[in-house]
This record gives C-alpha cells, sequence and structure tokens, in this order.
C-alpha cells in the first residue's frame, strides 16, 4: 500500500481555469492585444505563471518588455484567483478519506509559491497536507524532480512508497523523473492521449478510483 501522494493543485484539486483566464485576457484586453479562449488556457497551463504569461504575451511585445506586462498578469491573477476556483467533484471527499487512512498527502505546483498556501487553506480547509509547496526562485520547476525529492525526505517516505498525481504531461515527467509512479486524472486541462504519451503508470477518470490504487 502507497503511504503517500504528492498533488498537482491547478487541474488536479482545483479547477482554475476561469480565474487564470481571466487574469491574464484582463492585462491583454487593457493593452488591446488579442485574448484567449479556455481551451487555449488548458494548453498554456501547467509550467508555471511565467511560461503562461511568455505564451501569451510572445506575439506582441519583445522579450525585453516582458517584466512590467509580467508584474501586471501577476497582479490581475492575486486579485482573481477565488473569484471562479474550485475545488474538482469528488475531491474533497477523496482527500478527507486519505487523511482518515493516515495517507501523507502533499502539494507540488508550479504556481507560484505565495498563493500555492492561501489558496489551498481556504478551499480545503478541513484537510490536512503535510507539505505544500510551489513555483520558489533558485529552485527548479517541474518537471525537474528536485522539489519531489525534498518532499519525500520531508516526509520521511522512499520513492515506491509515493504516487504523483497530476493532469498534464509535465506532472507525469515529474513522477517519472523522480522514480515515482503516476496518475493522470481525465478531469483535468488535458486529456489521456497526452497523458499515456508522456508515460502515466495509471489513469483514472474520477478521483474515488484513486483510493481503489492505493
Amino acid at each position: 500500500m502507497k503511504k503517500g501522494i504528492i498533488f498537482d493543485l491547478d487541474g488536479t484539486l482545483l479547477n482554475s481555469l476561469v480565474d487564470i483566464a481571466d487574469a491574464v485576457n484582463f492585462v491583454l484586453e487593457k493593452y488591446q492585444f488579442p485574448i484567449y479562449d479556455f481551451e487555449t488556457y488548458k494548453q498554456f497551463i501547467g509550467n508555471g505563471i511565467e511560461v503562461l504569461a511568455r505564451k501569451a504575451l510572445e506575439p506582441n511585445i519583445l522579450e525585453s518588455d516582458f517584466i512590467p506586462y509580467f508584474e501586471e498578469i501577476k497582479a490581475s491573477y492575486k486579485q482573481r484567483q477565488n473569484t471562479k476556483t474550485a475545488p474538482y467533484s469528488g475531491i474533497t471527499d477523496l482527500l478527507i478519506e486519505l487523511n482518515s487512512r493516515n495517507v501523507k498527502i502533499a502539494i507540488l505546483s508550479n504556481k507560484p509559491h505565495e498563493f500555492v498556501e492561501p489558496t489551498v487553506k481556504r478551499y480545503f480547509p478541513n484537510i490536512k497536507f503535510d507539505i505544500m509547496l510551489g513555483s520558489r526562485e533558485n529552485v527548479e520547476r517541474k518537471p525537474n524532480p528536485i522539489a519531489v525529492y525534498e518532499i519525500l525526505e520531508y516526509l520521511q517516505l522512499e520513492k515506491k512508497d509515493c504516487f504523483f498525481v497530476g493532469d498534464t504531461a509535465t506532472d507525469i515527467i515529474t513522477g517519472k523523473n523522480s522514480g515515482i509512479e503516476s496518475i493522470g486524472v481525465l478531469w483535468g486541462f488535458r486529456g489521456k492521449e497526452e497523458l499515456l504519451k508522456a508515460g502515466a503508470n495509471y489513469i483514472v477518470k474520477y478521483p474515488s478510483e484513486i483510493i481503489d490504487l492505493l
């Protein structure tokens, strides 16, 4: 039986698509740049807000002009991040069950670290997460495994004792790079084909199926 699970956040535990899209589109519209639909943002999300901002802005600005727009996008998201975001159906029940079984649970997100803990506490106030890490300066983001090793050390677990759960190829490759079995989820921002191509060990359609894999 697995003793721990490391979860991605956006697209795995929380459906934050609309708030992310609205935040970026607000800045794009402000400067009369073309905006994007939700399906496009599903492809932009997964490698952190800076990569997302670059994808959204790239056709419209020079690299030398990126930083001021990026700072506005971060401020816009900070203002809107809890407007329409919500846990996916069945996620809270899954987390409650994991807590009841004393399975250690962690979060590793490419969302800026400053946003992760307040967001998680807002939507999962009664869930015990052992550790939550977001994107930090001087620490490589997923799919680099360094933060996974940090989490494993904190949890005092071996690689064989954990799953990595996420909705994008980035998450699956993170698990592979870390030597941890991965679970790809179908309710998030990407699809089955991407997850299988990335090498997911398991694919689940509903959160409750994760319990069956323990």
